[in-house]
């Protein structure tokens, strides 16, 4: 499938005349393990059915995909020397997944609330919140997600993503039903129907627009917009046009910052497929200022972006040309893992608080690690800096060499 996207991919360069360079053209890595190829979010496989590759996928959730392409792995080594640290402007935070399937939920975010101390907080909410439903994991279907409405009263946020691919799980009713409990709360959503457009205290106006690859229930046909894109599917021409057509409405109704919510990427892999920052580059050329991805349910590396720089592509740059001659700083975080999680390997359990500031376009990133961990009265949420658990100090350190220091808050 990569070979295929390399012969199928556009030149960045509509006039043909600038040679294709990373992450067009890069070198596919070999000797892959056979579960560090299944990919779930291609929609080539099933999950009920295909059972070969669910032992393999299985294996992946517990043993990772830790590698990636040479030139990848060149190109964040550089990348990292030029994330500039929190500068002037509103300042956002983002988590990613809230996926919580345990207990003790009115105080599971507790510890980990004072990390987010921007002006705005922003998370994905990776499950269904439907009262009349089951919540226990042992009464619910294969890969399917629920939890009481309990669980929005400590949440520490104030935007919150509702796409994605557990969105479905409950079928159309658990959809309505989460809406009610998110609305009941005074959160802004985004993602089912409509996106959000939140005004600052400083004049500024963010959209926050989302989007996912898909859905686990394939079954039920949704009776919302749930703004599906399929972003996984290597071997086709993504079509972007409902993004690009959300940012356009955005910019109309008077968004000076453009943030996309993003549930993409490939599930337990420590980088981004090079597809993803393929489409990264057109999203950002499509006029969006931050792309915030969650869904791997691990951490992965940001870029920084320059737009209309004049600068030359490559290895270890992001660079971008939007056709309207006006440079700007753009950001890219593919992936910022769990927050909130009883998945069992330390990667997924650690995940990462990102703050970005905005004025409109981005000026800076930092970014502080969290982990699930057990507490008093059951699994809550900390930050590493907390823990003298060995094993959390080591991935601190794994995160410390993906991440890059020079943005850690």
């Amino acid at each position: 499938m990569i070979l295929l996207l390399l012969a199928c991919t556009a030149n960045p360069d509509d006039t043909g005349a600038e040679p294709l360079v990373f992450p067009y053209t890069y070198t596919p890595q070999a000797d892959l393990q056979d579960y560090e190829e299944v990919r779930f979010e291609t929609e080539t496989w099933d999950p009920l059915v295909d059972m070969d590759q669910t032992a393999l996928y299985v294996e992946k959730s517990i043993l990772h995909r830790p590698g990636a392409p040479v030139e990848e792995l060149e190109h964040y080594d550089r990348m990292r020397e030029s994330i500039p640290p929190l500068g002037s402007g509103t300042q956002v935070d983002f988590v990613g997944d809230v996926m919580w399937m345990g207990a003790n939920w009115s105080h599971f975010l507790d510890p980990a609330a004072a990390m987010l101390d921007g002006d705005l907080r922003v998370g994905n909410v990776e499950t269904p919140i439907d009262p009349d439903q089951p919540t226990d994991k042992d009464a619910l279907p294969l890969y399917a997600f629920n939890a009481p409405p309990e669980m929005l009263d400590g949440l520490p946020l104030d935007v919150v993503q509702l796409t994605n691919n557990h969105t479905m799980d409950m079928g159309n009713d658990g959809v309505t039903a989460t809406i009610g409990q998110v609305d009941a709360r005074g959160f802004a959503r985004t993602g089912v129907d409509t996106h959000a457009l939140v005004d600052t205290a400083d004049g500024g106006r963010i959209a926050f627009l989302a989007f996912a690859w898909g859905m686990n229930n394939r079954v039920d046909a949704p009776e919302r917009n749930l703004h599906i894109v399929p972003f996984g599917h290597l071997d086709e021409d993504i079509d972007l046009s409902s993004v690009e057509t959300a940012i356009e409405d955005a910019r109309t109704d008077g968004a000076t910052s453009v943030v996309l919510l993003l549930h993409w990427g490939y599930e337990y892999e420590y980088y981004p497929d090079p597809h993803f920052l393929v489409l990264a580059r057109q999203l950002i050329a499509m006029g969006a200022d931050l792309i915030v991805g969650e869904g791997p349910h691990v951490v992965q590396p940001p870029e920084i972006c320059s737009v209309d720089s004049g600068e030359a592509p490559g290895v270890g740059t992001c660079v971008i040309d939007d056709g309207l001659g006006k440079p700007r700083t753009a950001a890219v975080l593919y992936s910022l893992g769990d927050f909130g999680t009883t998945l069992e390997t330390l990667p997924c359990k650690t995940g990462i608080v990102a703050s970005v500031t905005l004025d409109p376009d981005v000026t800076g990133l930092g970014w502080q690690a969290e982990t699930s961990t057990g507490g008093a009265d059951g699994t809550e949420v900390v930050p590493t800096a907390l823990s003298t658990d060995p094993d959390v100090i080591e991935e601190n350190a794994r995160l410390d060499a993906l991440l890059g220091t020079g943005w850690k808050r």
